[in-house]
């Protein structure tokens, strides 16, 4: 991976969503992964660090507050999310979206709304290091 591209992992228990986020993301220069499991996700977080999570809010075995939980246990920093979402939420995910002031994409989501998202909602690039000055006397 070429240290200029940004890593996003993509969490979805749905084949096709996976499969079009990544593609589209790819196309716009990011390094993606995907899973359809926390077992995925464990193995995943173990293996790389991530700019940004792109997660379905409404998984059955890992929803977004367990989500939240597993990022904060298995990351170091946890990467900012970004939940998405086919239909309404209950009020139950509604709180909890507020309380993380968590960004939130209704699916299907157009290609270039879902790259203007993810480039607003990823962290900014730490500072390249400067170079020594030399200063002759």
């Amino acid at each position: 991976m070429s240290a200029d591209r940004r890593r996003i992992l993509v969490v979805d228990d749905t084949e096709r969503e996976r499969r079009d986020t990544a593609r589209i993301l790819g196309e716009a220069g990011y390094e993606v992964d995907t899973a359809a499991s926390k077992a995925e996700v464990v193995r995943l977080l173990g293996q790389h660090g991530y700019d940004l999570v792109l997660a379905d809010l409404k998984m059955h075995e890992l929803n977004g507050p367990a989500l939240y939980q597993l990022l904060k246990e298995c990351c170091r920093t946890a990467p900012a999310v970004i939940f998405r979402i086919e239909r309404g939420y209950t009020p139950e995910y509604a709180n909890f979206l507020m309380r993380q002031a968590a960004p939130v994409l209704m699916k299907p989501v157009a290609a270039a709304d879902l790259c203007l998202a993810v480039e607003r909602h990823l962290p900014p690039r730490p500072a390249a290091p400067r170079a020594a000055s030399s200063l002759a006397s």
